[in-house]
């Protein structure tokens, strides 16, 4: 607003001590004398001290209690965070059993098969899909370009095996290694090690490889060096041939493929001519899954990948010999977009090809009849599988959206023991996978070596026993050398499921392993089952093979339930921490909720803060003066989150027993005694989208119920305004509240879908790189980056403060970086669309770069240095006042933006930081961020309506007849405590909405990975986690950021000879009351995982919500905890320097 009439100076008989620095001197004095008094206890005094926090000046106070909010929320996280997301206990055993007995010299039947080759190729295409490989009705422009292995599968289906592949989430790559080696099944929060890296800590294939004497090499994605680190004692590899490759720069499609086959190609050569020392080659090609990333599943790019992994298997395979198995391998799939790290179909299907040019790995009678057939040797096992629960268990898949008919479907566990047994090397001890079967459906023999001088003769008569695993005596032979193909088969399982008993038994042992106990009794009873019919089998006239199939589907039964209970119970739920976290994230709630009614109450919120830290700093004495004196020995494991608990309780429950000054305990609270229709009114749309959480549909549609609730809000709030008593008030709600509604509903158009979504949800958002439609979303962003400005310029304009620097700074420096941002993604979709050669490539990718560089810089620069420096947006005007005979009275002096000091220079802190968000958001995003901007500014202007209204109504009421005919009353509010809690939820919808908007959802999937190199061509710490964050943040760092803003708007500071401004309380009602709403609906999604923790969509669903709201709360804290450090106290200091306002609590 242009006028404005400045708030009236303090009642000069209130009592304002300690906070008004008029009389801080007087204080002192008086705490000296009390200090110095030895009538007072010093406990009382250090007491008296602490509760006042009289040693903090109002700005210090003002940012220890949001510091001290943003503690409390990180304490109840992490407590919650180790009850629910807990790893399974990794047991560093080891299968020590040695195939070959060292006494006796012969082979031991309880421990490997014999090995059908002597030396393995694993190959692994990074992000290789199934309909990749497998062949389709009617192929996609990325399917049938990898041929080979559908072909060589076709003409010589006994020595090829090609399959889905099934992946356990999260999809991401070091999970995937650790899986695929170990057999073991990584926890939900092991995605986040990703990028920090994790040592394999369990028993794995190439353990026992090394063990066996075996040299290994690697070739390709050095994450493989972070599983298994190169260099130290007990190191797998062959340290001579490791060729290991950066895998984080997506940018680079070809380097670590071309090294591929550069070094393994010769490697290969070699082995034929039998000059080669290598037993086992590791071989890890990432361009297709970089090409994804960049480009997505539909670009040419991609297929020109398909095609050179084509290219690479054809040389492979013709240079194999046949003693060498080759197996070819995705660790997980991609979305079409390129993502993955989720649990979407598209992210867990992958494909597995197995080829051997020598022996053959299954027999000939298992194609006499189809899979389907009851006529099919294990015809009962597939069947099983149609009742599987786990999507992974299933033998059988077709995939009808991607062309692909039924096919043979293995879960990438099986893997482990599959190779373990081929090779002839003990199954690893944590295994859970099953033998794939076609690889063992073979006639096999147990050959025994020539018998040690004076070791004894092996009994024919007497059975081996292969579930003795203590016995010291060694196993003897089998009572015949030969075995059909299934006995081979039910060899392999018998002894996979005796090694995954001996991990059991193992596993529940121990403290950690409680939660399978349960769970022991009917896994012992399918186990002794499959026993009793092994050895009935070999009664006399029993029918051999029907026994030996009812053996086998016992031994199936017993690992398929294993695995099925271990996956349901894996994470061990700890009840008390949970229970400990939400008691801590709910006194966070009530601490904020006293700190933001008592703002309203004068300066009674320092009382509060001051016990909580009392109540802190007690408690957290009293737990460490516990444990040395000894007093909590049964809690040596849990110190540090023992002491974290009580300190954040101490905290909690001092600001609960700080003084009441109602009567009614409700007044505890801030509430009166009668809780009024407006308050729940207020809370209503924190309810509606706590609720949400409640049911996985719900939290599924979440983007559609806070659109609902957003909307709700506005179109209320515009009825509304058809009461307001002035006309020009009235019209002003009616049209920014209109564009407001616009612009939400034009955000929800902008759409991502996740999986559960669909049919119900078409993605709008995401545009193919490189393609025509996303160079017209460019088109727009570039439009939209040169109109940013001009709506920030507009809005300044409305209040008379679109002058003095705000011009140059916003049309000239905020609006050439977002142009440069613009020209980043311009500079990326000619790396897509042109088809550049590498002379092209290399200066497109240093411009890009270097672009990225400049915004950068200039956004961080530009929100510190420069807005620090720059002056409030205002313009000096002189005016000659004159009388009647044009004489000289007095000169004049206006200031031209005045009355929006602090807003307008805060809008132009808010602008730079928001440079840096819309640099790493794609052009879609980009769009979908000016009308984000665009609501913002009109909620600026309805909130400002609102409180002209509502003053104007009070003054009316308050006015006589006799005023109203004589006196004009005033039309605007001379000041205001900022936004009421229903504005802040408004606030906080828009924000959920634009994330929702701008390609994001509560999903793994979501997550843009690319956007971790804008800036850095290769993955640097901290900037690549943390560009990533800021880009799936980013709009609710920028609400966090607005909140200033709207304390701020249209609020005239004081000048120097008048009254000081209570100012900071409605900075820290408003701040604090952002930060309820986000913990109060990240809570909800934490009680409702806990509650739902056994529901089927618990890691799908509910879990990555919880992490979401977790994650936001601790970013809109930290961006509150600036904005109003940096951004709002510099906004007063500003005004303090030029106009010499005066700022109390």
């Amino acid at each position: 607003m242009s006028d404005n009439v400045h708030p009236p100076p303090a009642d000069p008989t209130a009592p304002r001590w300690p906070f008004d620095p008029e009389t801080v001197a007087k204080h002192r004095a008086e705490s000296t004398s009390a200090t110095s008094s030895p009538s007072l206890p010093l406990a009382y005094r250090l007491r008296r001290h602490i509760h006042t926090l009289s040693f903090l000046s109002p700005s210090s106070f003002f940012i220890l209690t949001l510091f001290l909010l943003s503690l409390l929320h990180a304490a109840s996280l992490l407590l919650f965070t180790r009850g629910f997301l807990l790893t399974r206990q990794a047991l560093p055993n080891v299968n020590d059993c040695t195939p070959i007995s060292l006494t006796t010299g012969r082979l031991d039947p309880s421990c490997s098969l014999p090995p059908t080759h002597n030396k393995l190729v694993f190959i692994i295409i990074d992000a290789l899909r199934a309909d990749f490989v497998l062949p389709t009705s009617s192929p996609l422009s990325y399917q049938n370009h990898i041929s080979l292995p559908s072909q060589l599968s076709k003409a010589h289906p006994t020595h090829s095996f090609l399959s889905h592949f099934i992946a356990d989430a999260p999809t991401t790559t070091l999970q995937r290694i650790k899986g695929l080696t170990t057999g073991s099944l990584p926890t939900f929060i092991d995605a986040g090690s990703n990028f920090a890296g994790e040592k394999a800590d369990e028993d794995n294939w190439l353990g026992q490889a090394k063990r066996a004497g075996k040299k290994v090499g690697l070739i390709g994605d050095e994450t493989w060096l972070n599983v298994f680190p190169k260099g130290e004692r007990e190191s797998v590899w062959d340290e001579s041939k490791i060729w290991a490759y950066d895998s984080f720069n997506v940018e680079d499609l070809d380097t670590v493929d071309a090294g591929v086959v550069e070094h393994l190609l010769p490697l290969l050569d070699a082995n034929r001519a039998g000059t080669s020392d290598w037993d086992i080659l590791i071989a890890h090609s990432l361009g297709l899954d970089h090409a994804g990333h960049r480009f997505g599943a539909r670009h040419p790019e991609t297929n020109r990948k398909l095609r050179e992994t084509q290219k690479l298997l054809e040389d492979v395979a013709d240079r194999l010999d046949e003693d060498t198995l080759l197996v070819v391998i995705g660790d997980h799939g991609m979305t079409d977009r390129g993502d993955h790290g989720g649990d979407s179909r598209e992210e867990l299907e992958a494909a597995l090809w197995v080829y051997s040019k020598g022996a053959p790995l299954t027999d000939g009678s298992w194609f006499d009849h189809s899979t389907f057939s009851a006529q099919h040797p294990i015809a009962n096992l597939f069947n099983a599988s149609l009742m599987a629960e786990e999507y992974g268990d299933q033998m059988n898949l077709d995939w009808p959206e991607k062309g692909v008919r039924t096919t043979r479907s293995v879960a990438q566990v099986d893997l482990v023991p599959s190779i373990s047994l081929l090779l002839g090397f003990p199954i690893p001890f944590g295994n859970l996978g099953l033998p794939i079967p076609e690889l063992f459906f073979r006639e096999s023999s147990l050959p025994s070596a020539p018998t040690a001088p004076g070791a004894p003769a092996p009994n024919p008569k007497k059975k081996p026993s292969f579930f003795s695993r203590s016995s010291s005596a060694s196993p003897p032979p089998p009572n015949t050398d030969s075995l059909t193909p299934l006995q081979t088969l039910l060899q392999a399982s018998l002894l996979t499921s005796s090694q995954l008993s001996h991990y059991l038994q193992t596993y529940t042992s121990l403290p950690t392993g409680s939660s399978l106990l349960p769970h022991m009794p009917e896994l012992t009873f399918v186990l002794s089952l499959a026993q009793s019919a092994y050895r009935g089998a070999h009664a006399s006239g029993a029918n051999q093979e029907g026994m030996e199939l009812r053996s086998l589907e016992k031994f199936w039964s017993y690992g398929r339930k294993a695995r099925e209970k271990a996956r349901g119970v894996w994470a061990k739920f700890d009840p008390v921490l949970m229970g400990a976290g939400i008691g801590v994230w709910v006194g966070s709630l009530v601490f904020g909720l006293r700190v933001v009614t008592a703002t309203k109450n004068g300066n009674r919120a320092r009382f509060i803060v001051g016990q909580a830290v009392e109540g802190g700093l007690g408690a957290g004495w009293m737990t460490v003066a516990g444990w040395l004196l000894g007093a909590f020995k049964p809690f040596e494991g849990l110190k540090p989150l023992f002491l974290v608990f009580i300190t954040a309780a101490g905290v909690c429950v001092g600001a609960l027993t700080s003084p009441w000054t109602p009567s009614s305990p409700f007044g505890t609270f801030g509430f009166s005694t009668r809780i009024s229709v407006r308050q729940m009114v207020h809370l209503l749309p924190l309810l509606a989208h706590c609720a949400i959480f409640t049911s996985n549909s719900f939290t599924v549609f979440e983007n559609s119920s806070v659109l609902f609730i957003l909307s709700s809000i506005l179109i209320i709030t515009l009825l509304k305004s058809l009461s307001a008593p002035e006309i020009r008030l009235r019209n002003r709600l009616i049209g920014f509240t209109m564009a407001a509604l616009v612009g939400v509903r034009l955000m929800a158009y902008s759409t991502i879908c996740r999986e559960e979504q669909i049919p119900k949800c078409h993605v709008t958002f995401h545009l193919g790189a490189g393609s025509w439609a996303s160079l017209g979303a460019m088109g727009v962003a570039a439009v939209a980056a040169w109109f940013i400005p001009t709506m920030l310029r507009k809005s300044l304009a409305l209040s008379a403060s679109d002058t003095g620097v705000a011009p140059a700074y916003l049309s000239g420096g905020v609006r050439m970086f977002l142009l440069l941002g613009v020209g980043y993604w311009a500079v990326d979709w000619c790396i897509a669309g042109l088809g550049l050669d590498a002379a092209g490539l290399g200066i497109a990718t240093v411009l890009k770069t270097g672009l990225a560089r400049v915004v950068q810089v200039g956004a961080v620069l530009g929100s510190t240095l420069v807005w620090w420096y720059a002056p409030i947006p205002l313009r000096i005007q002189r005016e000659t006042i004159k009388d009647g005979q044009g004489r000289d009275l007095r000169t004049q002096v206006k200031f031209i933006g005045f009355a929006n000091s602090f807003g307008s220079s805060y809008l132009l802190f808010w602008a730079t930081a928001f440079v840096g968000v819309w640099l790493v958001s794609s052009p879609p995003a980009q769009a979908v961020l000016t009308l984000y901007v665009g609501v913002l500014l009109c909620l600026l202007e309805i909130f400002d309506s609102e409180r002209d209204v509502e003053h104007l109504r009070k003054s009316v009421t308050a006015a006589s007849i006799q005023d109203l005919l004589s006196t004009d009353i005033p039309t605007v509010a001379p000041s205001h405590r900022g936004p009421n809690f229903l504005q802040i939820s408004t606030i906080a919808l828009l924000s959920h909405l634009a994330f929702f908007t701008t390609g994001h959802q509560a999903s793994l999937s979501t997550i843009q990975w690319s956007t971790a190199f804008i800036g850095f061509p290769r993955l640097t710490y901290p900037f690549s986690p943390l560009l990533v964050l800021l880009n799936t943040l980013g709009p609710f760092l920028l609400a966090s950021l607005s909140i200033p803003l709207f304390v701020f708007w249209n609020l005239s500071p004081t000048l120097r000879d008048q009254g000081p401004i209570a100012l900071l309380r409605n900075l820290l009602k408003a701040g604090v009351s952002y930060s309820l709403y986000q913990a109060a609906v990240a809570l909800s999604a934490a009680v409702w995982a806990g509650w739902f923790r056994r529901h089927l969509f618990v890691w799908k669903v509910f879990a990555p919500r919880f992490m979401l709201g977790g994650v936001t709360m601790l970013a809109t804290d930290l961006a509150i905890l600036s904005a109003m450090c940096w951004g709002a106290l510099g906004t007063v200091q500003k005004a303090k320097a030029t106009f010499g306002t005066k700022v109390v609590e």
